[in-house]
């Protein structure tokens, strides 16, 4: 998607995954704004998040590393 990256689901609570924090693949780990509707990103694979490689606010395009996550 092309939109704006998000860590957490409002600017006063916590981000949705830290480094080092296990996943599950349903777990969300970030929304995507686009057109004022927000999408929410699952982690897609069990593991570990290893990176995060976009800073909350920022304008992201299709095919973008968010995440590095090492799988279990």
């Amino acid at each position: 998607m092309l939109g704006i990256f998000y860590r957490a689901p409002s600017p006063t609570e916590p981000p949705f995954v830290k480094i080092g924090q296990k996943v599950r693949a349903a777990d969300p780990v970030c929304l995507i704004e686009v057109m004022k509707l927000f999408n929410t990103v699952n982690a897609g694979v069990d593991g570990t998040i290893e990176t995060i490689e976009v800073e909350s606010g920022t304008m992201v395009e299709y095919d973008a590393l968010l995440f590095v996550v090492r799988c279990d």
